[in-house]
């Protein structure tokens, strides 16, 4: 636990807010391997694989988009 209370207060929410993202992936990934209409069951592996991918990269692409809009805005 020595590395977490050596953080800045910034670097521990940014972890905290990717750990979040990890975590979210991953629930949705197993809800639509598990669900029947998007996936067959037997196919529940690429459809976990598939949904948590995009998941993640649309969630990281928000957060970074968000970062993004608020340092611009920061530095103006």
């Amino acid at each position: 636990m020595s590395f977490w209370t050596t953080l800045s207060k910034a670097k521990k929410n940014e972890y905290m807010i990717v750990s979040g993202i990890l975590i979210t992936a991953v629930i949705i990934g197993i809800i639509v391997g598990m669900n029947p209409e998007f996936v067959a069951i037997r196919n529940f592996t690429a459809g976990y694989m598939a949904a948590s991918l995009m998941s993640a990269l649309v969630m990281f692409a928000v957060y970074h988009s968000i970062l993004y809009f608020r340092e611009k805005k920061q530095n103006a």
